[in-house]
């Protein structure tokens, strides 16, 4: 049965100077504060395995030198970015700013199936206004496959207008049956409720391999996240590659994410 509740272009100078600002007031907040965020059970996974991060501060490090160029596609592929309440609500500037870069966004829809993310209403309405495509995710916390599914009418129903929807597994959260089972029975449910739209799957590798390695391939895509500086050799759609890109649009740092060889803005939103 489900459960009852679960626990839970501005000048140059101006550009460059706005970004020192950003990079100090992120290495000062609490992270702790992105619980049931995408990427929260990655960073845990990295904080337990440093030669891990590592890697990953070289990728942050390299990247605050991108946003000197605020295009949205680099030689790795088209950038994406994703958001969630911890961002706070966007404006309508915002989104403007935003839909000249960029052919869609990702934003959090929900936090387990209870959770639901402070900005998904303003952001999607807003997003909806001014045509700027976007994506959802639920920050997954499904304890069996009938409280799988139903966290996937959930995320629907929260927001319909959506253009695809993502599974975001990264914390073992199952206690009957199998990790495999439940997130079947994730894809089986979304993919009954949306149709001909996208229907993801985010992890990091190491998570999906020991949790969803079989169930991972009934996904219309994986999302991988991998914070190192190289492209990851495991087929994907979308490559999570930092959680601090400081993105002109927002005046903050933000996850940003790469599409996958060979696929395009229109494989998502079409």
């Amino acid at each position: 049965m489900v459960s009852a509740l679960k626990k839970g272009l501005v000048t140059a100078s101006v550009l460059f100077a706005s970004t020192i600002a950003v990079n100090s007031a992120y290495a000062a907040e609490d992270t702790s504060n992105q619980k049931g965020t995408m990427g929260y059970g990655y960073q845990q996974y990295l904080e337990k395995h440093p030669e891990q991060a590592k890697s990953s501060k070289q990728t942050k490090e390299s990247s605050s030198t991108a946003l000197r160029s605020a295009e949205g596609t680099t030689q790795s592929g088209e950038r994406v970015l994703d958001i969630s309440e911890w961002q706070g609500d966007l404006t309508a500037q915002e989104v403007k700013d935003l839909k000249a870069n960029y052919d869609f966004i990702i934003i959090r829809a929900q936090y387990g199936s209870e959770k639901v993310d402070a900005s998904l209403e303003h952001n999607s309405a807003l997003l909806d206004q001014y045509s700027l495509d976007f994506g959802v995710y639920s920050y997954s916390m499904y304890e069996n496959p009938d409280d799988a599914r139903y966290e996937a009418q959930t995320l629907y129903n929260r927001a319909p207008k959506a253009s695809f929807y993502i599974n975001d597994f990264e914390q073992d959260s199952v206690t009957s049956g199998t990790a495999d089972e439940s997130t079947d029975a994730w894809y089986d449910e979304m993919k009954g409720l949306a149709g001909d739209k996208k229907v993801l799957f985010y992890s990091y590798e190491n998570f999906m391999l020991e949790n969803a390695s079989n169930s991972v391939g009934k996904y219309d895509g994986y999302w991988m996240a991998n914070y190192n500086p190289d492209p990851p050799t495991r087929e994907h759609v979308l490559w999570q590659y930092t959680d601090s890109y400081a993105s002109p649009e927002l005046n903050q740092n933000v996850d940003a994410n790469y599409t996958g060889p060979g696929v395009d803005a229109s494989w998502f939103t079409s």
